[in-house]
């Protein structure tokens, strides 16, 4: 390899990794019921925020008393869970996909009295 080729292709990935930190820092963090956290206090959140794929939402609640659960559509529609993504630390940190992310919570009848969020990510 010569070394015009090496110094390319070292160049190429810095600039590679100057375009993925600079993306990165572009992300936002959103606290999932804003100051109320995770629970029966979501009043309709996320409505009226505007989301970026990439972006994270942080799930905080006392650990042991709710749960997040990434679920498809019909697990949001059915509050069902099952083979979805389970996350139970308190302080949950996940990292928004494009297209629409379904979160609830299973505990007891929880999703049902509203401890679920739908998040659209463009």
């Amino acid at each position: 390899m010569s070394g015009v080729n090496k110094v390319t292709i070292v160049a190429f990935a810095m600039m590679l990794c100057i375009l993925l930190q600079t993306n990165i820092s572009k992300a936002d963090i959103f606290l999932a019921g804003d100051a109320n956290g995770w629970g029966f206090k979501l009043n309709g959140w996320p409505n009226g925020k505007t989301f970026k794929t990439g972006d994270v939402i942080e799930f905080k609640y006392p650990a042991g008393a709710h749960n997040v659960v990434k679920v498809d559509q019909t697990g949001f529609d059915s509050c069902n869970g099952a083979g979805g993504q389970a996350f139970t630390s308190g302080d949950d940190k996940i990292i928004l996909t494009q297209g629409t992310s379904y979160f609830i919570c299973t505990i007891g009848p929880h999703c049902a009295n509203g401890v679920k969020a739908a998040v659209t990510a463009n």
